[in-house]
């Protein structure tokens, strides 16, 4: 494991909080590589709840990591802007990160055919053979970054760098739930059908988003994924067991 040390951050605090309404504050980390930037988010976010555990900071109602900031939603009758950057400024100094602190999370993952449309013309694109394509997909441990504008949407970063490619010119206006897509060094799982521009290159048998469930989303900021192929008769199976709940989707530390 890797201990990422962030004490730079001490600095401009003149321009790292900014306010985001009569309820919020963001607290931006910009001035690091984004990479380093969205872990010390993560681990700002950590370190506040630490504290609040210890019931020294109170009001705060959510914590929101982005790719360079962190967004503390806050009960302005319990607290204010001015407390809380009075609170969290001292965390900043002593923040650490620790790269392998995420949970590893396997995702079974059907390639090709109607479930991965592009995935043919990525191939083209890019000088490859579709099982390369895949195998190249599967080789990284990927990093959950932040979550999107779904519930259940995460953009998981490290994707090899030889899938590098943009999104599609003209964005689908339907995806079908659950399909798996990549573009620049990301991956993302639609949880729910939704307009798009992934370059599609498969589907999952599993849910992301499961409002019937006490915990509904499966992935969260600072976990780490890492997709294993199965054909479509696997796939077909997967997907009943996980519905009558007998597929347990399999989660290490």
């Amino acid at each position: 494991m890797i201990m990422i040390s962030f004490s730079q951050l001490r600095h401009h605090y003149d321009r790292r909080f900014l306010s985001a309404g009569d309820h919020g504050i963001v607290i931006n980390m910009d001035d690091l590589p984004t990479d380093q930037a969205t872990q010390a988010a993560r681990a700002l976010a950590h370190a506040i709840s630490k504290v609040i555990a210890q019931d020294n900071i109170q009001g705060i109602e959510d914590m929101i990591p982005g790719l360079t900031n962190l967004l503390v939603q806050y009960n302005p009758l319990v607290t204010s802007a001015a407390i809380l950057i009075e609170k969290i400024t001292p965390l900043l100094a002593t923040l650490t990160y620790d790269e392998g602190a995420g949970r590893l999370i396997h995702i079974p993952c059907c390639y090709g055919g109607e479930f991965g449309p592009d995935l043919p013309e990525v191939a083209t694109t890019l000088n490859m053979s579709t099982d390369e394509v895949i195998k190249r997909h599967q080789s990284n441990i990927l990093d959950v970054a932040i979550m999107g504008f779904l519930p259940g949407l995460a953009y998981m970063k490290g994707v090899d760098q030889a899938l590098y490619l943009p999104r599609r010119k003209t964005p689908r206006a339907h995806v079908p739930a659950l399909s798996l897509g990549i573009a620049m060094d990301q991956t993302v799982v639609y949880p729910l059908p939704s307009p798009g521009g992934w370059n599609l290159i498969g589907r999952v048998p599993i849910a992301l988003f499961d409002a019937q469930k006490s915990d509904p989303i499966l992935l969260r900021s600072g976990d780490r994924v890492r997709f294993y192929r199965i054909d479509i008769n696997e796939y077909n199976k997967i997907s009943s067991d996980y519905k009558s709940g007998q597929f347990s989707v399999e989660i290490s530390a």
